[in-house]
């Protein structure tokens, strides 16, 4: 069913594309050509002839590719084979009630709209019904990419722009590639005439065609950066996926293109515009000229069947990347001067390669040499400055937990790690367990604060796979992948909830432990932390046995005062359901084991958290503690400082599902 599914959409695309580049060949290249060219009349009669056929073969192609291109989605959509589909009213379904079906109702009008172009057109010779099938074709092209993963964006930073990115690449790509092969139709007519009138029209229409050319290519580089980062955007995602090496291989293929085409910019049609020349040596340009524009449009092909291929693929970004290399590159391991020198390194080798590309464009040799070998420095510059950041990695390093760091995983996680990790790290984490003394190399504190230093992806891969010096043996055969990253929420939680033990009321920028996200309920209202969190900072009041009534009426008390000042309170009981005290909330028998990481038995009965934006501990108070509890003011100031520390930006990247 892919393979066919493929096959379609590939022919589609293509159909899809010269049905553009036809329309917009007559509009913009062929006949402002052939008005500077009149006496090769007999020359357009021919082109505007196989022009016709060809975009009725296209028009038919489309029309045929894109019917089996719904029958096959209403057959995955519903699991019944494609005989069924139609029987069973699924095609309505899939018309009616989907954004694919809404798009494939409008492009089944915009195909009689074209049909009545091409017919009208034939027979008046009227360029206005061409002009409307142009924009008919073009609104064709353009409806795919509600077909696409465009249409799809999800709620990440600035996913407005990612539709009209799409549109444009699609309609870019219509006009260069689809426009290829009526220009590859002139020139064979005029090579076949041989007259100079042919020569000349001819000349004016790559003219026209390479300006066109050069407007495509900018667009698809602009809005192809656009659709790159949304679907793609890392280079993990782009190396480690399908998706992004089929990407890659796309955008190879486009460079040819553009090599090929900047060949005959500056090669062939210089020949072809010698208007002092022979006409035999234009006629050879001609000649020339058609073989590279068929060489573009059969690279072309490569491309659309890649489109063809990625369009069901899931893009790179929701795909958990297999890192293919050894060591990764870690900033937060270079020192900040020399991460300054990085970013001018790069700024650097970005004018290098640049000066490189124009001088060698103008062929001004010394100059291209000094630059190569400017280049050559500033990259060897760049690997010494980049040397200290240079870690190892492992297949996952760049996997994204498939479980959020939230108080059920955690809870699924303890049960996980007491069987299978604590005979060697301890009940407690601290590389303590039963047998840590028989082993040759001591087993690992899972409570420092650098375990948040390393990614996730590369514990998930200790934990799978055993660690490198092969003392700890690999869960992969006895514990799901989920189960594992439950078991590294846990491990999380439980170091989180040891390093916040020491934090103070100072308020700083640094890195905070954070607390996982748990679900709970006030005066009947569900709610979690995380959407709390987001209007402002959080103070989390933990206590167990005895409710710490007047402490809770003296928040109460300050509430309007802390609440203007954007201080959030939750009062969780430990040891039982919320009872009527001010700010309790009900949570589940997770979320009280979870939070009780977070708390000490010589707290003196209750643990007070200042939670930033992102959810991280950035104060701590206890009743035990000098000083005690926080008062009023010194909340209402640490809210203030809190509430200034940025929340972490958005992160598009590694949503795997």
């Amino acid at each position: 069913m892919d393979s066919f599914l493929v096959a379609t959409r590939i022919l589609h695309y293509a159909a899809s594309a010269v049905l553009e580049g036809v329309f917009v060949f007559w509009i913009l290249i062929a006949w402002p050509a052939f008005r500077r060219a009149d006496a090769a009349q007999g020359l357009r009669s021919r082109l505007d002839r196989r022009l016709f056929t060809l975009a009725w073969w296209c028009l038919i192609v489309a029309f045929v590719t894109g019917g089996a291109w719904l029958f096959i989605l209403g057959s995955q959509m519903s699991g019944m084979p494609l005989s069924a589909v139609l029987p069973a009213g699924v095609l309505v379904i899939v018309l009616t009630q989907t954004h694919f079906g809404t798009a494939w109702l409008i492009r089944l009008a915009l195909v009689a709209i074209l049909a009545g172009c091409l017919v009208v057109q034939r027979f008046t010779r009227n360029q206005v019904p061409a002009v409307i099938g142009a924009l008919a074709a073009a609104a064709f092209v353009a409806s795919l990419a509600w077909a696409g993963h465009g249409a799809a964006a999800e709620d990440v930073p600035f996913d407005a722009i990612h539709l009209p990115a799409d549109i444009l690449h699609l309609l870019a790509t219509g006009a260069w590639l689809g426009a290829l092969v009526p220009l590859g139709m002139l020139l064979a007519e005029a090579r076949r005439e041989g007259s100079a009138d042919a020569v000349t029209a001819a000349q004016a229409a790559t003219l026209r065609f390479s300006t066109l050319g050069l407007t495509c290519v900018g667009t698809l580089l602009v809005t192809g950066v656009v659709n790159t980062w949304f679907l793609a955007g890392t280079v993990a995602a782009l190396v480690g996926t399908l998706y992004g090496q089929l990407l890659l291989v796309k955008v190879a293929l486009f460079v040819v293109m553009i090599a090929v085409a900047s060949r005959n910019r500056r090669r062939f049609i210089p020949r072809l515009t010698d208007v002092a020349g022979k006409t035999a040596d234009r006629l050879l340009a001609v000649f020339q000229l058609r073989r590279n524009v068929l060489t573009e449009a059969g690279i072309g092909v490569l491309v659309l069947g890649i489109v063809g291929v990625i369009g069901i693929l899931p893009p790179g970004l929701h795909t958990e990347p297999n890192w293919p290399l050894p060591f990764r590159l870690d900033f937060g391991e270079i020192a900040p001067r020399i991460q300054t020198v990085l970013w001018v390194v790069v700024f650097a080798l970005a004018v290098c390669i640049t000066v490189v590309a124009i001088t060698a464009w103008r062929r001004h040799h010394r100059l291209t040499t000094a630059s190569v070998a400017a280049l050559i420095v500033f990259v060897a510059i760049g690997c010494v400055a980049a040397w200290p950041g240079i870690v190892r990695a492992y297949p996952t390093t760049y996997y994204a937990s498939t479980q959020p760091y939230s108080a059920p995983s955690v809870a699924r996680g303890a049960p996980l790690y007491a069987a299978n990790c604590t005979p060697c790290h301890g009940a407690d984490g601290r590389g303590d367990g039963p047998l840590a003394k028989s082993l040759p190399t001591r087993p690992a504190d899972l409570t420092e604060s650098h375990l948040f230093a390393h990614k996730a992806g590369d514990i998930f891969w200790w934990v799978s796979n055993g660690s490198d010096n092969h003392v700890m043996p690999g869960f992969a055969a006895k514990l799901t992948s989920d189960q594992r990253w439950d078991l590294i929420n846990f491990v999380f939680a439980r170091a989180a909830g040891i390093i916040a033990d020491q934090a103070t009321s100072h308020i700083s920028t640094a890195a905070a432990p954070p607390l996982p996200d748990f679900a709970y309920e006030q005066s009947g209202a569900q709610n979690t932390l995380s959407q709390t969190s987001k209007t402002g900072p959080v103070l989390i009041v933990l206590y167990a046995a005895r409710v710490p009534l007047a402490r809770l009426e003296q928040l109460a008390g300050s509430g309007q005062r802390l609440s203007g000042a954007g201080l959030h309170i939750i009062a969780v009981r430990l040891d039982s359901s919320a009872g009527k005290a001010p700010f309790e909330v009900d949570v589940s028998d997770d979320v009280r084991a979870m939070l009780d990481l977070f708390r000490t038995s010589t707290d003196g009965g209750e643990t007070e958290l200042m939670l930033d934006r992102n959810g991280s501990v950035r104060a701590r108070w206890t009743a035990s503690k000098n000083g005690g509890l926080a008062d009023t003011a010194t909340l209402l100031s640490d809210t203030v400082l809190v509430a200034r520390i940025p929340v972490a930006a958005a992160n598009h990247a590694g949503h795997a599902h």
